[in-house]
């Protein structure tokens, strides 16, 4: 009994800062990174405004079942997939918005790497876990 509790524990802190790292995310890209705002920059406004949620479900559903690298990986994904979108997914960022930015594909690559990375991570661990 005591050691479900603390499984409880566990799962929902891994779930509740999971969401406020994403919800922080959404934050930061619409209030400074979005069209309009001073530090306007095209992958993370893309991101927040078209797949941030559902990659924060991808991210946040498996920790409610004990998969927490999993959701550490795919956040530490989307995170890195911005970032990587954005410095090497334009070609001339100083004409906005007529050129082509690839910044979106870049962060999709990322993010499904992580995703597979996580899988493979957690298959490990529970092979190793099974093993013993």
């Amino acid at each position: 009994m005591e050691n479900s509790k603390v499984n409880l524990k566990k799962k929902l802190l891994y779930v509740s800062i999971t969401g406020m790292v994403y919800v922080l995310i959404y934050f930061l890209s619409r209030h400074y990174f979005d069209i309009g705002q001073q530090f306007y920059m095209y992958t993370p406004s893309w991101a927040a405004r078209n797949v941030l949620w559902l990659a924060a479900l991808i991210s946040v559903i498996p920790s409610f079942f004990g998969y927490y690298r999993f959701s550490i990986i795919t956040l530490a994904g989307y995170i890195l997939g911005v970032i990587a979108g954005e410095m090497f997914g334009g070609f001339q960022s100083n004409i906005p918005p007529v050129y082509p930015h690839y910044g979106w594909i870049i962060w999709g690559a990322v993010y499904i790497l992580a995703a597979i990375t996580g899988i493979l991570v957690e298959k490990k661990i529970s092979k190793n876990f099974s093993a013993q």
